[in-house]
């Protein structure tokens, strides 16, 4: 296992984590994505997984009927699909792209959906320096002018500029176009 894929790993196990400890009465907590709720941010991670890992792996034959308990299922799916894919990962609607970028595409959203999840739940939100210091550059490299995957027609909107320095999460949060001070009703907030 490359080094790459074993930071990957650890941001998904840390997901993994917090979603198998989601009650049934979060699933419909606001999320800091715009009209998500908890139960949709799950399911979207669980579909865009099974989207990559479909290119590697046979489909699911079957699902829960919550998307919280498909949620570690699926994560362990990504690992070893990530594994056994070689150099290129073949992505739905993308095509053919370098397992290295994908892997690290996905720890900066691993880390940031961990953050719409424990900022929606009030919940703190820990994460291993070494996986804060891979992420945050490439949080800024694929959110930099030119792009393609943010802004119009992207996968992320545009960053939002912080009105003061921000801890490292918070940043990686913002540069992929979550607002840093987002707080859950469950706080008080908006």
């Amino acid at each position: 296992m490359s080094e790459l894929l074993r930071l990957d790993a650890t941001a998904t196990a840390l997901i993994a984590h917090d979603v198998a400890t989601v009650s049934d009465a979060e699933m419909d907590a606001p999320t800091p994505c715009a009209g998500w709720t908890v139960a949709d941010l799950i399911s979207h991670m669980n579909e865009r997984h099974e989207a990559v890992v479909a290119s590697v792996l046979p489909p699911l034959a079957d699902h829960a009927d919550n998307p919280r308990d498909d949620f570690a299922r699926t994560a362990a799916r990504w690992v070893v699909a990530m594994e056994q894919t070689g150099e290129v990962v073949n992505l739905p609607h993308r095509g053919p792209l370098a397992t290295d970028e994908v892997l690290s595409v996905h720890v900066v959203d691993m880390l940031a959906h961990r953050w719409d999840l424990s900022r929606a739940l009030a919940r703190p939100c820990a994460v291993p320096d070494r996986l804060t210091a891979l992420a945050l550059p490439i949080a800024r490299s694929i959110t930099a002018p030119g792009s393609t995957l943010n802004g119009p027609g992207g996968v992320y909107r545009p960053p939002v500029e912080p009105d003061r320095p921000l801890p490292a999460l918070d940043t990686i949060a913002a540069l992929l176009g979550r607002d840093p001070h987002w707080v859950s009703r469950r706080d008080g907030g908006h």
